[in-house]
């Protein structure tokens, strides 16, 4: 038994060292039949693998980073145990199989489908195998669409040997030739007084196609003079040649520097010659002979070699040889056989060909075989197709070649049929699953192209109802009860409508909505065979179903609804790429949901919003007009009652006058603050250019009376033009200097405005700059408490003064809405003005800060965009 496996062995191997595969270049066509196989079946890997002695080599892989493996690894070995399809759906499934090195290591294989690539010598070359990391199943059509790419790879491979054949011939004609180029060279003396001698006509051309040497023998066949065409161009004093096979294969001996040979006939002669044309660095050699007689005695010998190679080339194909002149056809068993006949079946007449050709495809066939009778095309080549003798067609690759008389007759056509109704079938299956692609996209589309939920579902039922062909597609609104809605449908006319029903199925209620809620998907053929419980089968005929796809629509908080397809008509198999098209479309429409849950949330929120807002500044408003009314009464009778009573009045009383009046000044002071902060973002003015400088000297007018009392020295870098609201950007600088004169402590006031670009920050470098809240003449770098960018698209300000200070633990808080840090009595004011900064800053897209140690000053800083959007 060992002996007989060792020489089975031993035959493989040297079956699979005949095509010299092994350890070659990756080629397209074999990566293009890997890719196939991986699309087709859905997988992420698929390899086609030859197996050597004591591995597995890959000639083409997808999805996987080696380039073999030993042979003792992975799954093939069971393809060559069984020499047929191996499917694994899950490789855990098995102890035996979880095991192997490739699923409890890299790549850690789920599932495994093979199919062995059988020589035409029944040997087990490898396989053509498809992997994933997830456990799968196939269908039958994709097992045999996996077959069939296998046969395509054993196809390429005997093209490889058979090319590799031809090619070491041609190194040898090529080598020979070289040989003999090189003795010539060496005897060119000898030949001179040979060439005279021998049978053949020979002369020789330059490279300007002149003539420089003829022979006796040549100018008596040619019929000239030796004188007269020595340095003659060779196209000028033969015209008759120009287009003919001597032009074609002269040129193309001297531009690729090949030796060629051929015949032809020559009619001004009415001679057919055998010529053979050797290229030189000089120019060309051309030996001919009149082989006129010959050629008519070699017909019948010419005639057999064609046919014996054409049949050598096609391989397993069927060979037909047509002799036009007695409308006789010769039929290789093989053809017969590819159609169903015994070699007796069918008899040598054209009419056994033309009369089981399909009818739509004889016309033009004809037309493409008259084409190449025309030689407007160098062959004939179809693909058309043939009655089989069970009734069926084949599709058939029609390949052949005319051969004509020297009158131009066409007398016999040889050529081959190649039975290639697996490709199409591949190539249909492809087409379809391309089609039914493109619509999933297009649907896609057409969903995610609106955020309303009923336009959302209402276009989902309609495609998916034209692409399915299905007699009525629904979507199915879950309650937590099991309950539901139909929220949309697309029924064919002759069916029951069930839109809008409020519907209950007690089956369905009892445990279905989990399996749903975890991803299960429904696929019923036919409910009257089906594996369902009786109420269940009640509830679905009631809607005249026969069959029945039902896949859920998932979301972001579990089960939203169901997707569902009826057949009412007849029982329909769902095929698996119906049901994963299906399961992809549910889960768009999911995202298509969720995305307009969002935008109706988001667009509720932005409504109260900007509700809320109107609200605000009305309140603001009404404040502002209510309040302060009465509070200039207060102050007005207070005042009126302090002048009138005064001298009645003793200390005390005055001082609560006086303590009654500056509370209703306050109150007045902070009712118009707050007014103008609720109406910042509002009532802003445009974005315009505005000159910086021009904004501080308004500023300093303002402040003046401040200003000199405190004896404040302001000054200030060279200030930009900035794109600003220029009110509200006065009120920031104001509001910040005042501040400045405002907290300062016995010393003389001195307050710097400071600017920079934002790449003269040196933020971003990775370099830690250590910058005191005092700065010296030199605007500061600041540590800003958040990420700054790092273009030239801002600029920075700062406002440092010499004043009090803040304390670390206040400088957040000092820009929140009312929030002091002292007592009224010593530092006025009503805790709005920083806030009204802030949000003055972010309305122009800034950011504002401070930095500050207490006793010594702070810096204020602040950023403004070179180019602001309007923010109203």
């Amino acid at each position: 038994m060992t002996s007989h496996f060792t020489n089975q062995e031993q035959a493989r191997l040297a079956e699979l060292y005949q095509y010299q595969i092994l350890d070659t270049e990756p080629e397209a066509a074999y990566d293009n039949l890997a890719h196939l196989a991986a699309f087709i079946c859905g997988t992420s890997i698929a390899l086609v693998n030859f197996i050597d002695e004591h591995r597995q080599w890959f000639k083409a892989k997808l999805g996987l980073d080696v380039s073999e493996m030993p042979r003792n690894v992975g799954f093939s070995y069971l393809c060559q145990q069984q020499q047929n399809v191996v499917v694994i759906p899950d490789t855990l499934a098995d102890d035996r199989l979880a095991q192997n090195p490739v699923v409890t290591a890299y790549p850690y294989v789920r599932f495994y489908a093979g199919v062995p690539l059988l020589s035409p010598q029944g040997q087990m070359l490898g396989t053509l195998c498809v992997l994933d990391q997830k456990p799968k199943a196939l269908s039958q059509q994709q097992i045999d669409a996996l077959v069939a790419l296998s046969h395509l790879v054993i196809a390429q491979l005997e093209l490889r040997r058979n090319v590799a054949h031809v090619a070491q011939i041609s190194e040898q004609m090529i080598n020979q030739e070289q040989n003999a180029r090189r003795e010539s060279e060496i005897v060119s003396d000898r030949i001179s007084n040979i060439l005279e001698s021998i049978t053949d006509a020979f002369f020789t051309l330059d490279q300007q196609w002149r003539f420089t040497y003829i022979n006796n023998q040549a100018a008596q066949l040619l019929q000239k003079n030796r004188t007269e065409l020595l340095g003659q161009n060779i196209w000028e004093t033969f015209p008759a040649i120009v287009g003919t096979s001597f032009e074609r294969e002269y040129q193309k001996a001297v531009a690729q520097q090949t030796s060629v040979e051929f015949e032809e006939f020559y009619p001004p002669l009415d001679k057919c010659f055998a010529v053979h044309a050797y290229p030189s660095k000089d120019g060309l050699s051309v030996y001919f002979q009149d082989i006129t007689e010959k050629h008519h005695t070699a017909s019948a010998l010419k005639e057999s070699e064609e046919r014996w190679q054409l049949a050598l080339q096609g391989n397993n194909d069927g060979i037909w040889d047509w002799n036009l002149k007695t409308n006789q056809v010769f039929f290789s068993p093989r053809w017969k056989q590819m159609l169903g006949y015994a070699d007796h079946e069918i008899s040598n007449n054209l009419e056994e060909w033309s009369e089981r050709v399909h009818p739509d495809d004889v016309d033009w066939v004809i037309q493409a075989i008259q084409a190449h009778f025309d030689r407007r095309t160098p062959y004939y080549i179809t693909e058309h197709r043939v009655q089989c003798k069970d009734g069926s067609y084949k599709w058939i690759l029609d390949r052949g070649q005319a051969l004509w008389d020297e009158t131009g007759n066409v007398v016999r056509m040889v050529g081959s049929h190649t039975d290639i109704t697996e490709r199409k079938q591949t190539e249909a299956e492809l087409q379809k699953q391309n089609l039914r692609s493109q619509l999933f996209a297009e649907i896609t589309v057409k969903i995610r192209e609106t955020l309303h939920i009923q336009e959302i579902l209402q276009t989902s039922v309609q495609e998916v109802q034209k692409l399915l062909q299905a007699d009525r597609v629904l979507i199915f609104r879950l309650w937590p009860d099991g309950s539901g809605t139909v929220e949309q449908e697309a029924v064919l006319p002759d069916w029951p409508v069930i839109l809008g029903k409020n519907i209950v199925d007690p089956c369905f209620q009892q445990g279905y909505v989990e399996k749903y809620r975890q991803g299960r998907i429904s696929a019923i053929t036919d409910i009257t065979q089906a594996d369902i419980q009786d109420c269940h089968r009640e509830f679905l005929q009631q809607f005249g179903v026969k069959a029945n796809l039902v896949v859920p629509i998932l979301n972001h908080a579990g089960i939203w609804g169901l997707l569902v397809a009826h057949q009412c008509h007849t029982p329909r198999d769902w095929n698996q790429f119906e049901l994963d098209l299906l399961q992809q479309l549910a889960n768009q429409i999911g995202i298509a949901l969720y995305q307009a849950q969002l935008l109706e949330q988001q667009t509720r929120q932005s409504q109260e919003l900007a509700r809320s807002n109107a609200e605000l500044e009305s309140f603001a408003y009404v404040a502002s007009h209510d309040l302060q009314e009465p509070l200039r009464m207060v102050t007005s009778y207070l005042q009126l009652l302090e002048r009138r009573y005064k001298p009645q009045l003793d200390g005390t009383a005055e001082q609560f006058i006086s303590y009654a009046v500056d509370g209703a000044q306050r109150m007045q002071t902070l009712i118009n603050d707050l007014l103008n902060y609720s109406r910042l973002t509002t009532r802003g003015q445009p974005f315009i250019s505005v000159d910086c400088a021009a904004i501080l000297e308004r500023v300093k007018t303002n402040l003046k009376i401040a200003i000199e009392e405190s004896s404040a020295i302001i000054t200030h870098d060279p200030l930009p033009t900035v794109t600003a609201d220029p009110t509200q950007l006065t009120q920031v600088f104001q509001n910040l200097i005042a501040n400045a004169i405002k907290f300062r402590r016995e010393v003389p006031v001195e307050i710097h405005i400071g600017v920079v670009g934002t790449g003269d920050w040196g933020l971003g470098t990775g370099d830690k700059v250590d910058v005191t809240p005092i700065p010296n003449a030199q605007c500061p770098i600041p540590n800003a408490p958040f990420p700054m960018p790092h273009s030239h698209s801002q600029w920075l300000f700062s406002v440092r003064d010499n004043g009090i200070g803040i304390e670390k633990q206040y400088l957040e808080r000092i820009f929140v809405i009312f929030q002091r840090l002292h007592g009224r009595s010593k530092y006025p004011g009503t805790g709005i003005g920083l806030s009204i900064c802030k949000k003055i800053i972010e309305r122009h897209g800034g950011q504002i800060w401070v930095e500050s140690q207490p006793g010594a000053g702070s810096v204020f800083y602040f950023t403004i965009p070179e180019q602001v959007n309007n923010r109203d």
